[in-house]
């Protein structure tokens, strides 16, 4: 044996070997947890954003109504009902996150929004029961609301407390990719199957065919969080008894100015995302934009590439910090989304154009956010307080390509939307200035 390998072996030390061998486990463990919780992700907004790209064909088959505008106008209303019930899931699952577990918590999210998709899916029409169908899919709906409001904050949390302090941007934004991801396999999907089926027979029943797909899923994702360990840091916080009776009024007592500040500052990214993946589609049709098979097609583009754009964002989050970033991205969206607007109507690849640079906004604000929302709450409350900010923002962000579709009508003016993104660019901007950074400091677990 050369002196080399001697010296290789002197030191392979029976401890050092232990230390290398638990880091692996441990960053295998990492990513066993990341990947549930992406994939998880990927399935909420997957069922939750399909409603959305196929608003215009389900106002044809929920609501009968001779003014094709106001039955879109009902159709994006059941669209926005289901924001008002997500603080109330992030309340409820919240509650069983912060007392009980993050892993539970996980679980009755993505039970809920599998079960409700698959039921939409077997929805009969209004030509069929009449009023009972859009009554029917506004529950469904509320019950997809109050499910997706428990899953990002638990899911958030989750990945958080599992990753190393210098990395939390970069492994916590994976869940956004995996938003984005889910959003664009609803955006793909929907327009594979209106290039390939009949307009006959995709209006008839192959609108269904997403919803239905949820339930296989839905499954898959039930299987891999149950396998999933119980988050450390909330380990810890059951072993000492410490978790807190009602999870949501000790974060608003404890931390009012945390709530109110993620609140505040998720107005632009909840906008932005709505209004550029779920509204445009449907705006570039009625604009005669493009026809909804090209939408679907930009959309999906969009998507992708933002995708791709929002690890990035997260790890530089975690070299410059989250502040710096997230103020970048509410300054671009006020200077960027009037012009963008202004150019969509010159040309269809100008549309496109315009499309993804909204999407590459939206994509590094979804790459800072999670991480630096979570990070502003204690461990015994951090499933709640991240819920009640964000969820509550979401109400008012739900209703945007509502009150979008309601401008434009009203006032005629087809570059009406793009104000209510200006004025959560602005609300955004002042409350993201009163977040503490904490990039890189230790979590907070009393």
């Amino acid at each position: 044996m050369n002196d080399i390998q001697k010296s290789g072996s002197a030191l392979a030390t029976p401890q050092s070997r232990d230390i290398y061998h638990s880091d692996l486990e441990a960053s295998r463990r990492v990513k066993r947890i990341i990947s549930a919780g992406a994939f998880g992700t990927i399935v909420e907004y997957f069922d939750f954003s399909v409603y959305a790209f196929l608003a215009t064909t389900i106002s044809d088959v929920f609501f009968s109504y001779n003014n094709s505008s106001a039955a879109l106008l009902y159709t994006l209303g059941v669209f926005g009902a289901a924001f008002v019930l997500r603080p109330v899931g992030g309340i409820l699952i919240g509650h069983v996150g912060d007392r009980y577990g993050r892993k539970p918590a996980l679980t009755f999210s993505v039970a809920g929004m599998a079960f409700a998709s698959t039921l939409i899916g077997l929805l009969p029409s209004y030509a069929a029961i009449g009023i009972g169908a859009p009554v029917l899919l506004l529950l469904l709906r509320c019950v997809q609301g109050l499910s997706a409001g428990g899953e990002l904050g638990s899911a958030a949390s989750y990945v958080v407390e599992a990753s190393p302090g210098r990395k939390r941007g970069a492994f916590t934004s994976m869940m956004n990719m995996g938003a984005l991801i889910g959003t664009m396999c609803g955006a793909l999907i929907v327009a594979v199957l209106r290039g390939v089926m009949p307009t006959g027979a995709f209006q008839d029943w192959g609108w269904r065919i997403p919803f239905l797909v949820s339930l296989p899923l839905g499954v898959i994702t039930l299987i891999l969080r149950w396998r999933m360990e119980e988050s450390q840091e909330f380990g810890r916080i059951e072993a000492t008894g410490t978790a807190v009776r009602v999870p949501a009024l000790e974060a608003l007592k404890s931390n009012p100015r945390g709530v109110l500040g993620v609140c505040g500052s998720s107005l632009v990214t909840l906008i932005s995302f709505y209004i550029t993946f779920a509204y445009l589609p449907t705006y570039f049709q009625r604009q005669r934009i493009m026809p909804g098979t090209a939408a679907a097609w930009s959309t999906t583009a969009t998507l992708f590439l933002a995708a791709l754009a929002i690890p990035l964002w997260g790890r530089l989050s975690d070299k410059v910090g989250r502040k710096p970033l997230l103020i970048a991205g509410c300054i671009t969206h006020l200077l960027a989304a009037y012009p963008a607007f202004v150019v969509m109507s010159h040309s269809t690849s100008a549309a496109i154009a315009a499309q993804i640079l909204l999407g590459q906004l939206e994509a590094l604000y979804m790459g800072v956010f999670i991480s630096a929302y979570c990070e502003q709450f204690s461990t015994r409350v951090r499933v709640s307080g991240f819920n009640l900010g964000y969820n509550t923002a979401a109400v008012l962000a739900g209703t945007g390509p509502y009150l979008a579709t309601w401008l434009i009508a009203s006032t005629g003016q087809p570059l009406a939307p793009v104000w209510i993104l200006l004025v959560a660019a602005a609300i955004s901007l002042v409350a993201t200035l009163t977040l503490r950074e904490t990039a890189n400091r230790p979590l907070t677990r009393t």
